[in-house]
């Protein structure tokens, strides 16, 4: 969990989180994936830089497992966890998965002011947060 607290500030969510947003004379990032199954949003939040919005999402679950999402916002994910391999991000790029126990950070880079992206997750065994990923569209069926 103290992970999640290095991973700068940002978040978003919903079908449109940030209709009538008031920076809607420059893009804001999207998520581009469903709500996981079982996890309901907590917390949305912008981050405005020159040439785009970026956003972070916060979901949890019943069980307290928690899932943050950044879009188009710079940080150091995962800073100080090991690195477990690579994985395949939607989209067919390739991302870093770093973790260990109950802690797991996704990031990867896609083209664009909002292709910096990051999933934290806690409370996730790494086969869950991975299968929680799919079932999310963040990455594709294994």
């Amino acid at each position: 969990m103290a992970c999640l607290a290095v991973a700068v500030p940002a978040c978003a969510g919903s079908s449109d989180p940030l209709e009538g947003s008031p920076h809607d004379d420059i893009p804001t990032c999207e998520p581009g994936f469903a709500t996981p199954h079982g996890f309901r949003q907590t917390e949305v939040f912008e981050d405005p830089y020159v040439d785009h919005v970026g956003i972070r999402l916060g979901f949890t679950s019943d069980d307290g497992r928690e899932l943050h999402f950044f879009a188009g916002i710079p940080g150091e994910f995962g800073e100080g966890l090991p690195v477990a391999g690579s994985v395949e991000a939607a989209g067919g790029i390739e991302g870093s998965l770093q973790g260990s126990a109950t802690t797991w950070v996704l990031t990867w880079r896609a083209p664009g002011p909002c292709g910096i992206r990051a999933v934290l997750g806690s409370g996730f065994a790494k086969s869950a947060f991975l299968d929680t990923l799919e079932r999310a569209g963040i990455v594709p069926a294994r």
